[in-house]
């Protein structure tokens, strides 16, 4: 059974996703989460205290995440971290629709995703380089810097989501995340790369050469 400070994360999640942070206020929170606003109060000073606490869930599920699939980063587990990413970003919706707006309007969260980036953006270099030194993207040039080419991933993989709103007005299937991530590394790959490319069976599109 849930207790207290569990209800309230989990309304507050589900009103952030549904209604945008900045249309939730903390009677919303205590009025789905069946409590009054003092029993809130005890627990969580204010808004910002949740969303630090939902913010320091989100980047210990996903550090965990990375570090899981960073270990055999094969382009099977590649594409299946990619999945298990946009699942991931369902479930925190609020604060990658939300972005600039948290970062802004909490100073303390914003400094600590600064350093999140930081750390993501190394846990993709690795990923990169460990696939450029078994073969199967191709080696570093003055023409492919992996270094940039992880920035465009980090910023597909995050981003994604919110601006298929903008352009689409809904969000994306997770196929077309897929193949957002795919199409950055596809120009890359190696012969060997693209034969282990094709062998990925779960594909839920198209992208064979």
């Amino acid at each position: 059974m849930k207790g207290t400070k569990d209800k309230i994360l989990t309304a507050a999640l589900k009103l952030f996703n549904r209604d945008g942070i900045v249309n939730v206020r903390l009677q919303h929170i205590a009025d789905e989460a069946f409590i009054s606003i003092g029993n809130l109060a005890y627990h969580f000073a204010n808004k910002e205290a949740i969303v630090q606490e939902l913010y320091e869930t989100l980047t210990g599920e996903q550090k965990e995440l990375l570090k899981e699939y960073r270990v055999v980063p094969l382009f099977e587990y590649l594409h299946r971290l990619i999945q298990r990413t946009y699942q991931f970003q369902n479930k925190y919706l609020f604060f990658y629709i939300d972005t600039l707006e948290i970062t802004r309007a909490y100073p303390d969260i914003g400094q600590a995703h600064q350093q999140h980036i930081l750390f993501q953006m190394e846990q993709l270099q690795l990923m990169l380089d460990f696939n450029v030194s078994r073969g199967v993207l191709q080696p570093k040039s003055t023409d492919r810097d992996y270094g940039q080419i992880a920035l465009q991933v980090w910023m597909t993989l995050d981003f994604w989501l919110f601006q298929s709103l903008i352009r689409i007005g809904r969000l994306p299937e997770e196929a077309d995340y897929q193949h957002a991530f795919w199409a950055l590394l596809k120009p890359h790959l190696t012969d060997m790369g693209r034969q282990e490319f094709r062998q990925i069976s779960t594909l839920p599109f198209d992208l064979l050469f």
